[in-house]
Order: C-alpha cells, then structure tokens, then sequence
C-alpha cells in the first residue's frame, strides 16, 4: 500500500510529461497557468528590479556630479584665461597711450616703469617705481606720463626709485603760460586734494581759466614744454600784487600704472 502511495504521483507525472511531449495536451493548460502566475513573477522580482533600478540612477547622478564639477572647472579656466587676456589688452592700450602722447619727447632716451606704490598724504606726494640704478636711474631725472609731467627723482636704490609728484608742497616747477608765454613757478598745495599754485604772476598778467601751463626749463631742473597743469580759478587780492592762480594737474596719478624716466 505505501508502494502505491510512493509511486502513483511519479507514475502520474511521467505520464502527463509524454503526453504533453507527444501530443500538447498540456499546452493550454500551461499557457493559463503562467497568466495566473506571471504576477507572482513580478512581485518576486520587483526587489531585484528597483535595486537595478536604484543604482543606475545612482550611478547617472554620479556622472552628471562628476560632468558638472569638471565643467565648472572648465568654466573658472576659461574666466581666468579671459580675466588675463583683457588684462593684458588694457595694459597694453595704456602702454600705447603713454608711448603715443600728445607731446613729442626729442633726443631723449627713455626708461619705462611700473609704478609700485602711491603715497598721498597732506604734506607728502610721491610715487614708487620699480626701476632704479640698475636701470641707469639718478636723481634729479623726470618722470613724463601721456598727459604731462609727473614729477622728480628724489631716491634710487639698485631696485626701485621715489619720484616727488609735481602736486607735492615742497616741488617747486618753473612754468610758462602756453598762450602767451607768462611765466611764473609752480607749487603743490598742503591739501588731500592734487592742486598747484602758480606764484609770481602780477596781477595785471593775461590769465584766464584754461590756460595750459608747460615746463620753462628755467634753472634747467626740467626740461621745457612738458604739460604740467590746466588753470581752474584765479583771485586777485588787493593787499597783494601777484595773482593766486590755481591749476589741476594735466596727469593725474589715480589711474597712472606706468611713467617714462628720461635717463639722458
């Protein structure tokens, strides 16, 4: 009896697995039977799916991480590159300015220089170049800009050299009226703003406001026909027989980056 048990089910199967070999008796049923089932298929394999599913997700956003931080860095390359370029363009159209200036420079040899640092207070005016007696600078030669005279070399070391600004109190510049040929000297006010006095001008003198005043060479301390100042206001006092005369500075210092020193 337990012989029958054991055998009948595996005699059955063996069965219906021939027929369904030789005839596709079973085909139907078997069709039916994976409609029923596919899904229990798929919710078996909804794990295995999202976990697939996760990590390509994980695995693009990764990649687009990894894309977007080299394009960043690209981008900052390129904004450097162009931060250096239209540096260089600039620098490059200063330098065209001061070596095109509206006033000729003749029979004289020229040193260009940086300027390093600007000091501007009250009662001292000067500048720092990075140019000194190695470069063949001496005191007593003129710094020029595109504008006009910038002023004087008052110190040289080996690598650098101060320059005292023509709007300094202690400067004194023998000056011409380009109009007409007034003369008179130039003085820098004690004062945080950049202005000249000129002295010495009677009060009878034909001066009007815009009147350009250039370098005399009188006493030879520098060289004649330099632009120094543009007149901006004149005072006549009773009690005194000379005209307060007071100027701007052809060429300002606030954008100035480079100076040409006339070493001869």
């Amino acid at each position: 009896m337990e012989f029958v048990k054991l055998f009948t089910p595996v005699i059955i199967a063996i069965f219906l697995i021939i027929s369904d070999h030789k005839f596709s008796y079973l085909d139907q049923l078997k069709q039916s039977a994976s409609t029923l089932i596919s899904p229990i298929y798929i919710v078996v394999d909804l794990p295995s799916q999202l976990y697939n599913w996760v990590n390509e997700q994980g695995s693009e956003k990764e990649q687009l991480l990894k894309q977007n931080k080299r394009l960043n860095v690209e981008i900052r390359e390129l904004k450097t590159k162009i931060q250096t370029y239209n540096a260089l363009l600039l620098e490059n159209k200063k330098l065209n300015s001061l070596l095109n200036s509206s006033y000729k420079v003749k029979n004289q040899k020229l040193t260009l220089a940086r300027i390093s640092s600007i000091s501007q207070s009250r009662l001292k005016k000067q500048i720092i170049v990075n140019k000194g007696s190695n470069d063949n600078l001496k005191v007593g030669q003129i710094a020029l800009a595109e504008n006009g005279i910038v002023g004087q070399i008052t110190q040289v070391t080996p690598l650098y050299s101060t320059i005292l600004l023509t709007t300094d109190p202690t400067q004194y510049v023998p000056v011409k009226n380009s109009r007409n040929g007034v003369r008179g000297i130039t003085k820098g006010v004690a004062s945080n703003q950049n202005k000249l006095m000129v002295n010495f001008i009677e009060n009878d003198t034909d001066v009007v406001v815009g009147d350009i005043f250039l370098t005399s060479a009188i006493g030879s301390k520098f060289p004649q026909g330099h632009p120094v100042g543009e007149v901006t206001h004149i005072e006549k006092h009773d009690n005194d027989h000379f005209l307060h005369i007071q100027l701007n500075p052809t060429q300002s210092t606030n954008k100035l980056e480079f100076v040409l020193i006339a070493t001869d």
